[in-house]
C-alpha cells in the first residue's frame, strides 16, 4: 500500500509540474495572444482582449506555481527533514491559489461555453477558496490530520485544469464531442471525478489506520 501511494504521489507530481510548464510555454512562447482559446468563445461588446490576456497570464502564472508547490507541500521527506522549507512552501502555495482564484472571478464571465460553463468554474472556485484556507485554517488550529486531508482536496481542485483539458480530449477523440460541447462537460466533470478520487483514497487512509 506504501508503495503504490509512493507511485502515485510520483506520478501526479510528474504529471502536475509537467502540465505547469506545457501551460507557460503554450500562452508564452505558442501562442502569447491565447488566438486558440478565443476563437471557441462568444464574447460581448464589453470584451477587453487586453485586460483578459493580462488576468488569463496572471492566473496561469500563480495556478503554476500551485501545480508546482502542491506536491512538495504533500511531500512526506520534506516534512520530517526540511520543516522550515515544508511552511514557507505552504504559504506560497495558499497565496498563489487564492490569487489565481480572485482573477478565476472576472475570466470565468467570458468562459467557453457560456452561462453552465462559468456556473462550473465559479462552483470550483468557491470550493478551490474553501478547501485552501480551511487547510491553512486546520494547521494553524495543529490538526495535522485535517490539514493534509484538506491539502490534498485543495491540490485536488488546483489539478482541475489539468483533468479538464485529458477529459476533454478523450470526449473529442473517442466519442466525436465537439469543441465546445466537451469543454463544458470537462470542466463540471474535472473536479468532481478529482474530489471523488480524493475521497477515496483518504477514506482508504482512514479504514486502515483503524485495523
Amino acid at each position: 500500500m506504501k508503495s503504490l501511494r509512493k507511485s502515485l504521489y510520483i506520478t501526479v507530481s510528474i504529471l502536475s509540474i509537467g502540465w505547469a510548464f506545457h501551460m507557460l510555454a503554450n500562452y508564452f512562447i505558442v501562442d502569447p495572444g491565447a488566438t486558440k482559446l478565443l476563437q471557441h468563445k462568444v464574447l460581448g461588446e464589453n470584451f477587453v482582449h487586453t485586460l483578459w490576456l493580462v488576468l488569463l497570464r496572471l492566473h496561469i502564472i500563480s495556478a503554476c506555481i500551485g501545480l508546482i508547490t502542491g506536491p512538495l507541500g504533500l511531500s512526506d521527506k520534506i516534512l520530517r527533514k526540511r520543516p522550515a522549507l515544508h511552511r514557507l512552501n505552504g504559504k506560497v502555495y495558499v497565496l498563489s491559489i487564492l490569487f489565481s482564484s480572485v482573477v478565476t472571478i472576472y475570466l470565468a464571465k467570458d468562459a467557453t461555453g457560456g452561462t453552465f460553463t462559468t456556473a462550473g468554474f465559479l462552483l470550483l472556485n468557491g470550493l478551490w477558496i474553501f478547501a485552501t484556507l480551511y487547510a491553512w485554517w486546520t494547521i494553524r488550529l495543529k490538526q495535522i490530520v485535517k490539514h493534509r486531508i484538506w491539502m490534498m482536496r485543495s491540490y485536488a481542485l488546483t489539478l482541475a485544469n489539468t483533468s479538464l483539458h485529458f477529459i476533454q480530449i478523450a470526449l473529442m477523440k473517442l466519442f466525436d464531442v465537439d469543441f465546445v460541447s466537451s469543454y463544458m462537460i470537462a470542466v463540471w466533470a474535472a473536479w468532481i471525478i478529482n474530489i471523488v478520487i480524493v475521497e477515496l483514497i483518504t477514506k482508504q487512509k482512514r479504514v486502515l489506520s483503524d485495523l
